[in-house]
């Protein structure tokens, strides 16, 4: 890192920078000293990821130490206990220290308090009774709430609890051929490619093989494993990680796992930000969980407790074009195993034979699909 930043290349040209304002030119040769730093601080960043320093549950943990001691005092959204925090902080005094009267500066200030004791004691009382009068409708509040909130935890579907229960969503290895052609067209838009659960990083691995800058997020203690591979991973939730993430900053999105248990307004939500934070251009693939296949391979915890069962392929690309998302397409992947069949002509073989092929047809069929589509293009 050096002190000594060329001014004269922060967008503008020589002789216009010579004849700037001493105040311009300040400004333009901070930018470009704090833009330095910037990139200098994520280049170390990704260097102390890959190498393994540290994994992405420690800085989970960073994050959760760092807000439950910020200055507001709360953490999950603790709102009784800043309430508290704000009762202290209700009271207005009129008692101002002014020392000692036996000084001439605290005989003075005495003077002067009595002087004015009578307007700052009528207009302090004013402001306690308005102070007091807004925190007994804030606890009246808190307490409404509150009751609303035990009352929805009733009707709710109680949480997974444990984070490595959560499904690793379909496998996306049938799917490597298609999504490193998609991101590696010649018009694909430049940027960083995402995979939001990414889980051990296989899809990490085979698209950085192809010389694509990608990087992931996992909830769970996958991304642990995935950063043992050397792999740029980081431990977060996909709504919380993309709101964080600039519009237009990525160059395209994968999107796993989540797709299959989200709620329909979360999933509402994430295709609103996923067109958002992917340039115009760019590349969206939903790496899905077919409904039949659902319960098997997350399991029966999973299956009864997620928000939301998976959706059909055909119903993703759907709300992808109603979203705006060009040339939506849907790649089916490989089918699971099929029964056998009994051998011979004899009534018995035909009727056990046509009973399989009924079934198969019931709970066969592909064990994942992959739906893609490309951002709208700006205006």
């Amino acid at each position: 890192m050096t002190d000594d930043t060329d001014t004269t290349s922060v967008g503008e040209p020589a002789d216009q920078a010579s004849s700037a304002p001493d105040g311009a030119t300040a400004d333009a040769a901070d930018r470009a000293y704090l833009d330095q730093v910037r990139r200098e601080i994520d280049e170390e960043v990704r260097r102390r990821r890959a190498a393994g320093d540290f994994p992405p549950s420690f800085e989970r943990k960073l994050d959760e130490l760092f807000a439950r001691f910020t200055p507001t005092g709360t953490h999950d959204d603790h709102f009784s206990d800043a309430l508290k925090l704000a009762d202290r902080s209700a009271y207005f005094d009129t008692q101002v220290p002014f020392g000692s009267r036996r000084r001439p500066q605290g005989f003075t200030k005495w003077v002067l308090w009595q002087a004015e004791a009578w307007f700052v004691s009528y207009v302090v009382r004013q402001l306690n009774h308005f102070s007091a009068s807004v925190m007994r409708v804030l606890h009246l509040l808190d307490e409404r709430v509150g009751e609303v909130e035990r009352e929805v935890e009733m009707i709710v579907v109680p949480p997974l609890g444990d984070e490595d229960s959560i499904s690793p969503g379909a496998d996306a290895s049938p799917f490597f051929d298609l999504l490193v052609a998609r991101f590696t067209r010649p018009e694909s838009p430049k940027g960083r490619i995402l995979h939001a659960e990414c889980g051990d990083g296989s899809l990490l691995a085979a698209l950085g093989a192809a010389g694509i800058d990608v990087y992931g997020i996992d909830p769970g203690t996958a991304s642990d494993l995935a950063v043992t591979k050397g792999l740029d991973v980081r431990r977060d939730d996909t709504l919380g990680h993309l709101s964080s993430v600039g519009d237009g900053k990525l160059g395209g999105l994968v999107l796993s796992g989540c797709v299959d248990r989200m709620a329909a307004a979360e999933r509402r939500r994430l295709l609103e930000v996923a067109e958002l934070k992917v340039a115009p251009g760019g590349t969206v693939a939903l790496v899905l969980t077919p409904p039949a296949a659902w319960e098997t391979q997350a399991g029966p915890v999973l299956a009864d407790l997620a928000p939301a069962r998976p959706w059909h392929p055909r119903t993703w690309a759907y709300l992808l074009s109603k979203a705006g998302f060009a040339g939506v397409e849907s790649f089916a992947g490989p089918t699971g195993d099929e029964l056998e069949r009994a051998a011979g002509e004899d009534p018995a073989s035909v009727a056990l034979n046509t009973a399989l092929d009924r079934l198969e047809a019931l709970v066969g069929g592909p064990r994942a699909f992959c739906v893609v589509g490309t951002t709208p293009s700006a205006p």
